[in-house]
């Protein structure tokens, strides 16, 4: 017989994220399978993106893998999505009530426009009820803008997906039977104006396209095969500061930089004059910690030798005047393998600094060459423009090496041509624009301001 459900308890509501298919359902989830899971959700993305979900009707969480690495987490609670770390995605996990967990087969298209609910504030949140939805299609169309319109309502969710100003993807629950380009925003309106003839849906317009890595992302070698868990929830590594073979301060490396210098406002404070003011820095990137010099006037050594910039490893010891700091990882903690370009996009650029020759006569050039400069959190970046081509993209062997979701590998480059110094926009979707305006060629003028993605470049003349 069957039995009519309880009118008081109210069924959990799981929204239903755009996919291509699911590519497996896990039965009888438990903590102590996440493991082989992940490594399955790792070995898949190798060929497409794909993310992880576990709901239990209280909330649901999301992994996202991309390119064999562990991209980013999310939260949906009440309709409300937001950014997590992975670490919180994994110790909520383990103390969830018996949930359900799927793996979710996507593409670029797709994971980008998923990432952006969760990772951006919408510029425009409203009702269907309350705005014309063919006209704000029109404008941003009339406009050449890129954007994401999303609408939802209880469990359903669909992305309109614009670039430049014309529609080229259309994501909602089971994406995987894709209409002609030409009808995406037809088919859009027809589900939304025919969902919401009873109740009214939320629509929200996102510009900002940028996503990046979740903040405690790592880097996962090929060669791992070791227990993720403990890769993200082991202990933070520790140095020790030590003089004339005596500790005199410990610190845990609990935040992405520390800072070594002479000033008292250093994280590390070593109050000697053979010590710059700002001397050099710890900062963390994806799982590995380096020590970088501050363009300090005595240099940092790392094991005897000096360094611009260098990765850490257990027991390595750093030389700041008479004073030694010691590298430690604490019992459990994972060493991250090295990393390449191609397996991890970057939001940050690190350029190492090139150690000068201890003893070097060099003619005094006729001019000084123009040049780039990079804003970054750490100071100014110059790059002298003496080549006859500088190429700025993802690839390791770029000139600029940048990073950022929808950088290509040589996304542009800057040209000597005839004594003037042309921009050229090379591949990739994002944007290359000079003074806020798109370009794909453009002759390069004094304090020029370039920017791709969230780098920001001013060229110098």
């Amino acid at each position: 017989m069957d039995l009519a459900p309880d009118k008081g308890v109210s069924k959990p509501m799981v929204v239903t994220l755009p996919h291509l298919h699911v590519a497996s359902a896990i039965n009888e989830f438990s903590p102590g399978k996440m493991n082989d899971i992940m490594f399955n959700c790792l070995k898949m993305s190798r060929e497409k993106p794909c993310y992880l979900e576990l709901s239990d009707g209280a909330e649901q969480r999301h992994l996202f893998f991309r390119q064999r690495q562990i991209y980013a987490a999310g939260r949906i609670q009440d309709m409300q999505f937001t950014n997590t770390t992975i670490k919180e995605f994994l110790l909520a996990a383990s103390k969830m009530s018996f949930p359900q967990a799927k793996c979710y087969e996507v593409n670029d298209k797709i994971l980008h426009s998923i990432l952006i609910l969760f990772q951006k504030k919408p510029a425009l949140k409203t009702l269907t009820s309350l705005i014309d939805l063919d006209e704000l299609l029109d404008k941003i169309e009339s406009e050449g803008k890129s954007c994401i319109v999303c609408a939802t309502q209880d469990d359903f969710l669909a992305i309109l997906r614009y670039e430049k100003g014309k529609v080229t993807a259309l994501c909602h629950q089971l994406s995987c039977t894709t209409p002609k380009e030409s009808s995406y925003r037809e088919d859009f309106l027809i589900k939304i104006y025919t969902l919401c003839a009873q109740k009214p849906m939320a629509i929200t317009l996102y510009e900002d396209l940028l996503v990046t890595y979740a903040e405690d992302a790592k880097m996962i070698d090929e060669s791992f095969h070791g227990d993720l868990i403990s890769h993200y929830l082991s202990k933070p590594p520790f140095i020790t500061l030590e003089f004339k073979g005596r500790e005199i301060k410990r610190l845990v490396l609990d935040k992405p930089t520390v800072k070594i210098g002479r000033t008292q406002d250093n994280d590390i404070a070593i109050d000697n004059l053979a010590v710059s003011r700002l001397h050099s820095i710890i900062e963390e990137d994806k799982g590995n910690f380096y020590i970088k010099d501050c363009d300090s006037l005595n240099g940092t050594l790392l094991n005897g030798k000096r360094v611009g910039r260098a990765k850490l490893v257990e027991g390595d010891e750093i030389f700041i005047g008479k004073h030694k700091i010691i590298f430690h990882r604490q019992e459990g903690c994972v060493e991250p393998a090295g990393e390449t370009i191609e397996q991890f996009d970057q939001t940050v650029v690190i350029t190492p600094h090139k150690v000068p020759p201890k003893q070097s006569v060099a003619p005094k050039p006729e001019h000084v060459a123009p040049s780039l400069v990079q804003k970054t959190p750490d100071g100014d970046r110059v790059f002298e423009l003496k080549r006859a081509t500088v190429t700025i993209g993802k690839d390791f062997a770029a000139d600029i090496e940048i990073g950022g979701f929808l950088v290509a590998k040589e996304h542009a480059e800057i040209a000597r041509e005839n004594g003037a110094f042309i921009l050229r926009h090379l591949h990739g979707l994002r944007k290359v624009t000079v003074s806020g305006k798109p370009v794909r060629e453009h002759v390069l003028k004094n304090n020029d301001v370039i920017r791709i993605g969230s780098e920001e470049f001013i060229f110098q003349e």
